[in-house]
């Protein structure tokens, strides 16, 4: 009876003058365990690696919320001096809804699958918070344009506004009835007498344009400035005259010095403001030079 043998594979390796002969199966084990060893291996470096991105995922999103944070306070810091100044300014407060920047559109719902402290809705979150900080800081660089347009519209109108004193001195008169120093008459005094040094300089107290110059009996030399916003002004009992009618000043200028013609009894200059033709208290405009 002939009996078949099945084919046995094996591996002949020669060393030298050895011959070692490996059996198939031992090769194909040998290579199964490799496999499965290194399937493992690969596996939990994966594995591994994983664990180490999601840990700085999470650190770096860390990092990106606390860093929000510390942004938003900065940014409502700011929003809170920006309504400052809209208010010093004399610009209207911005409504706390508009404040709230929101836009239209879909709300995105959450996504039942996915905890809500996963990196993927805290990053959605952080994207949410810049984009309304965004929004929030364009709102907020307007209004400090609309602030700064403003003060300068302000700060040009003052300068044509006589509300500086036009000499240095002691105001020995005020504005309002008063006894005339010559007749003794109770009388109404149309300005402010400031007394000063013979040949102080006197200054134009806003902008304008000189509109005359000359001699009175009762002013003695004296310039009127039309500072062409309703506002005139006259200065007497000057020594001299240092401008010429059409003259255009600026606020500072040096128009003349301080003297005693026409009906005055010292060194002194009298100082007069008219709006809209009418004659009012100087001392309701004149303002602190810091101010001005």
């Amino acid at each position: 009876m002939i009996k078949y043998r099945m084919p046995t594979r094996l591996m002949v390796l020669h060393f030298g003058g050895r011959t070692v002969r490996i059996p198939g199966s031992l090769i194909a084990v040998t290579l199964g365990v490799l496999l499965l060893v290194t399937g493992v291996v690969y596996a939990g470096a994966r594995s591994w690696l994983a664990e180490v991105r999601h840990s700085s995922i999470h650190e770096e999103i860390r990092n990106l919320e606390q860093s929000s944070r510390s942004n938003r306070a900065v940014l409502e810091s700011l929003i809170a001096s920006e309504e400052s100044a809209r208010l010093i300014s004399g610009l209207p407060s911005i409504h706390p809804d508009v404040r709230q920047v929101g836009v239209g559109g879909r709300a995105e719902l959450p996504d039942p699958g996915f905890s809500l402290d996963s990196p993927f809705h805290r990053a959605s979150r952080l994207h949410s918070e810049m984009e309304t900080s965004k929004r929030k800081s364009s709102l907020s660089l307007k209004s400090l344009e609309d602030i700064e347009r403003q003060i300068r519209e302000v700060d040009d109108r003052w300068q044509f506004v006589p509300s500086i004193t036009p000499v240095t001195g002691v105001i020995t008169s005020r504005y309002g009835p008063r006894n005339d120093p010559f007749t003794g008459l109770y009388t109404m005094h149309h300005g402010i007498d400031i007394a000063a040094a013979p040949g102080t300089p006197v200054k134009a107290p806003a902008g304008g344009v000189v509109v005359k110059t000359g001699v009175d009996a009762r002013y003695g030399l004296f310039i009127d400035m039309d500072h062409q916003n309703g506002f005139t002004t006259r200065f007497g009992h000057l020594s001299a005259i240092l401008v010429k009618k059409g003259m255009e000043l600026k606020r500072g200028d040096i128009i003349g010095q301080v003297g005693m013609t026409g009906r005055a009894n010292g060194h002194h200059l009298h100082y007069e403001i008219q709006k809209d033709r009418r004659r009012v208290n100087p001392m309701r405009f004149i303002r602190s030079e810091n101010d001005c």
